[in-house]
């Protein structure tokens, strides 16, 4: 019997883990003329190489993740500001 309960255990383990969700990949976004508008930026924006763009300079994914969802006072979206510099 105990070695029935460690082979239901281990297969229940084994279970858990091929239904588990898949780790989270994190969302990018490629910045250029495809982009229509600031909502197109989903992701944290990436810039093309030898992109002079202050914000591609300055922009971190700590950033981002903290202002992509704000609004100022005026109504001006965080998205909206990055989006001047794609």
């Amino acid at each position: 019997m105990y070695n029935g309960v460690k082979a239901m255990i281990a297969k229940e383990l084994e279970l858990e883990k091929e239904n588990a969700p898949a780790p989270k990949q994190e969302e990018t976004t490629t910045c250029g003329a495809h982009l229509g508008k600031p909502e197109d930026l989903v992701g944290y924006p990436t810039f093309p190489p030898g992109t002079k763009s202050l914000v591609a300079k300055y922009l971190t994914k700590d950033i981002w993740n903290k202002f992509k969802d704000e609004k100022d006072k005026f109504g001006v979206t965080f998205k909206q500001c990055i989006f001047s510099g794609c």
